[in-house]
């Protein structure tokens, strides 16, 4: 009779060998699927688009199969690539939960730290009063609140916790619903006095317009709604302003520049005192989610804070719906 000592020897001797098999690799190939481009995920890494393309070919050559077709436009996860992608988010989500060392050292003592991500624009104006509360409230706790207007992604950055829209593709998280945003359109009294105010979006055609500069880093948002408003499908209104930050397009409107499209419930702009104009026209809704990694989904203390947020923005007229 084969002992059980035996047994594993004899599948282990049977098992494929992966002795230089590259994680590394594994992981900044997972980067270019998430970022959906060699030339984003190496500005992620901060590495060399070529040195990246190199370390995905021979990964390629080691398992023996294309993980993407390359065309003009970028890149395509082939069918063994979306399954490595699958594999190695798995991978990470599970060491993360296996170790889950989110524990700082300070004056002495262990606090857990937390890690949220968001954009910017949330991060500032919804998300950092209540964190700064709520912090208040519970020192056992250190925050860390991280905002970037690229991609977040609970594996890709290395957070416990991401505030973005819904996730449709990664595999092992949670998702539950925060807040709701919708676009409109706002300009000073200044503005309106020297300018008009429009009546309808074709109206838009005669007034300045004021926009972000470089709208491609904005993933989650048509951040330049505004430009296509009025005008005959694939032509933009020229803005007279463009700023890749809000704080920036939200004083150019407060000066008298132009009209500008925003959210209502940023803090930022309900301290400008801008006009709400041709109030029936908004972008579309974009609903914002609690993200965490399944290996938290029994955490008492994540749990609360995310009940802590839905409950608080309610009361700041943060719409839920």
């Amino acid at each position: 009779m084969t002992s059980a000592s035996e047994k594993i020897a004899l599948d282990l001797e049977s098992t494929p060998r992966f002795r230089n098999f590259d994680w590394e690799k594994a992981k900044n190939f997972y980067y270019v699927a998430k970022c959906g481009s060699f030339a984003s995920a190496a500005r992620f890494l901060n590495i060399s688009q070529s040195a990246l393309s190199r370390q995905v070919i021979y990964l390629e050559q080691q398992l023996g199969c294309p993980l993407f077709s390359r065309h003009s436009g970028g890149v395509k996860l082939t069918r063994k690539g979306k399954e490595l992608t699958s594999i190695v988010e798995t991978t990470f989500l599970s060491f993360k939960g296996f170790t889950r060392n989110t524990f700082v050292t300070i004056d002495e003592g262990k606090k857990r730290k937390i890690r949220i991500s968001t954009t910017h624009a949330v991060a500032s104006y919804i998300l950092s009063k209540l964190i700064f509360a709520y912090s208040k409230g519970h020192p056992e706790f250190v925050f860390e609140l991280i905002s970037d207007d690229h991609l977040i992604d609970i594996v890709l950055n290395d957070v416990d916790i991401a505030i973005r829209p819904y996730d449709s593709e990664t595999k092992g998280i949670q998702q539950d619903h925060l807040f709701t945003l919708e676009k409109k359109l706002y300009a000073s009294p200044q503005y309106l006095k020297e300018y008009g105010e429009p009546q309808t979006i074709e109206e838009l055609k005669r007034h300045h317009l004021i926009a972000f500069g470089h709208p491609e880093v904005h993933p989650y948002a048509d951040v330049n709604w505004i430009l296509r408003l009025g005008m005959p499908a694939g032509e933009l209104h020229e803005p007279v302003f463009t700023s890749n930050s809000v704080e920036c397009m939200i004083e150019a409107a407060k000066n008298g520049m132009g009209v500008i499209g925003s959210y209502e419930e940023f803090n930022i702009l309900r301290t400008a005192r801008l006009k709400n104009i041709l109030p029936d026209i908004k972008d579309k809704k974009i609903q914002w989610y609690f993200v965490y990694p399944n290996y938290l989904k029994k955490d008492m203390k994540v749990i609360e804070l995310k009940d802590y947020l839905q409950k608080n923005l309610l009361i700041n007229n943060i719409s839920a719906t």
